[in-house]
């Protein structure tokens, strides 16, 4: 089986959000502050990470003076906010190391009472992407897929073969054991002219064949 290699990658997102709620009539001035109540990630397919967020507003009333002294209340509501990050490359939720999160609010409006808050959500997303090299081999000049090819990943000073594999039905193949750097990749495929090129995979990278007949 081969061995996968993962990187430790950081994806950073700020996703905006809105949220309102009513105060007593006469009120003119308030104090609005906001927290994460709740953080629940989930990954979907396609390495898309979905966070489901609960954020609570609590809008902090002026004080009332009576006889028992100064008085002062606030007033609290929820707001559920779904977010969708793109990772690269993560199959497995055991992956996501990390969700942090950061909430600003921006803007506080009142008005005939209601106060109206706009805010930020900072997330942070740490976890643990897959170094990938793929692509298909086709050949010229239909570009229809060239099953069976091989396909040699080789050392780019010493021209040594690292890796091999061949390609599938769809004349597609994949490396996922490789460390990020620099390769040389060569195509093979009976009754075309081999051809090779060059791959930088940091984390990703592409690399298609057009092959010509003999």
């Amino acid at each position: 089986m081969a061995r996968e290699s993962a990187m430790r990658q950081v994806t950073n997102k700020d996703i905006n959000w809105y949220g309102s709620m009513g105060v007593p009539t006469g009120i003119n001035n308030v104090n609005v502050v906001a927290r994460v109540e709740k953080v629940r990630p989930s990954l979907l397919e396609n390495s898309l990470l979905r966070v489901d967020v609960v954020i609570r507003m609590f809008t902090i009333l002026p004080e009332n003076r009576t006889q028992q002294g100064a008085v002062q209340k606030s007033i609290e509501k929820d707001i559920d906010l779904i977010c969708f990050v793109q990772l690269r490359h993560v199959e497995d939720f055991k992956n996501v190391v990390s969700v942090q999160h950061e909430i600003v609010v921006d803007k506080v409006s009142l008005r005939m009472g209601r106060v109206s808050i706009v805010g930020t959500l900072k997330l942070e997303v740490t976890y643990l992407g897959y170094v990938i090299l793929e692509g298909l081999v086709s050949g010229f000049p239909r570009n229809a897929p060239v099953p069976g090819a091989l396909v040699t990943v080789k050392d780019v000073q010493h021209q040594d073969v690292l890796f091999s594999t061949t390609t599938g039905r769809d004349g597609g193949y994949i490396f996922s054991e490789l460390s990020p750097g620099t390769y040389r990749v060569a195509v093979e495929a009976e009754g075309y002219r081999s051809n090779e090129q060059m791959a930088v995979v940091m984390l990703h990278d592409r690399v298609n064949f057009t092959l010509h007949r003999l």
